[in-house]
C-alpha cells in the first residue's frame, strides 16, 4: 500500500541573529549556517526528522514525520532553508494552522569522525503550535505552502493523537488538555466570526 505523503519545499528554519531559546542565548552567524549546510551535504549525520514539539510523552519512541532534506542558504547567507520531505499528507493539511512554526534542534561545535569540527549541525526539526519558537522571524508553513502551491490548509478536518486514552479512571491531566483544547477551539472560533 502506497503511504500518501508530500514535500514542502523551501521552509525556514534558522535566521542569523541572537535567539533567546530554551537553553540560552545563541548567537547565530553565517559561518553557523554555512557549516549547518557543509555538514549535511557531507552526510556527517542522518537528515534531520520532523516531529511534533522538542519533548512529548512518546520521548524516544515518537514517530518520524518526515526528514528536513536539501538544506541549503537563502538571502545572501542570512537564512537556513530545507525542503520538508515525506511528510504524510494529513499532517501537512493541519500544519499551516495547528503548527505553523518550527523549531530546529542541533549541535555546536560539533566534532565529526571526518576531522572537521562543525559551528552547527541541524538533527532535528520540532513543529510548535502553542509555543513560539525562540528564532523569530521566520514565515509561518502556511505562507510556505502558499508560495509553492503545496495543497496544505485544506478545510479538512484530521484528529492526530499521540497517546491512547486510559481504561478505567479518567486521566486528569488528560482531562485538563481535553479542556485547554476545548477553550482554544472557541477562543479560535470567536476570533475567525468575529464574536
Amino acid at each position: 500500500m502506497p503511504v500518501d505523503v508530500v514535500t514542502i519545499p523551501g521552509v525556514e528554519l534558522v535566521r542569523v541573529g541572537v535567539h533567546e531559546i530554551s537553553t540560552g542565548t545563541w548567537v547565530v552567524s553565517r559561518e553557523d549556517l554555512a557549516d549547518a549546510v557543509a555538514a549535511s551535504k557531507a552526510g556527517i549525520l542522518a537528515d534531520p526528522v520532523i516531529k511534533l514539539g522538542h519533548e512529548g510523552p512518546l520521548a524516544g519512541g515518537a514517530p518520524a514525520l518526515g526528514r528536513v532534506r536539501n538544506l541549503r542558504l537563502a538571502q545572501s547567507g542570512d537564512l537556513l532553508i530545507g525542503d520538508f520531505v515525506d511528510v504524510p499528507r494529513a499532517l501537512a493539511a493541519v500544519m499551516p494552522k495547528a503548527w505553523p512554526q518550527r523549531s530546529v534542534e542541533g549541535l555546536v561545535d560539533f566534532a565529526a569522525d571526518d576531522g572537521r569540527t562543525y559551528r552547527f549541525v541541524v538533527t532535528g526539526c520540532a513543529l510548535l503550535g502553542a509555543v513560539r519558537p525562540g528564532v523569530d522571524g521566520l514565515a509561518d508553513i502556511a505562507d510556505v505552502c502558499t508560495l509553492y502551491g503545496v495543497a496544505a490548509g485544506s478545510g479538512r478536518r484530521v484528529v492526530v493523537a499521540c497517546v491512547p486514552p486510559r481504561i478505567g479512571a479518567p486521566d486528569p491531566r488528560r482531562a485538563r488538555a481535553v479542556a485547554v483544547a476545548r477553550a482554544r477551539r472557541t477562543r479560535i472560533q470567536r476570533i475567525t466570526l468575529g464574536a
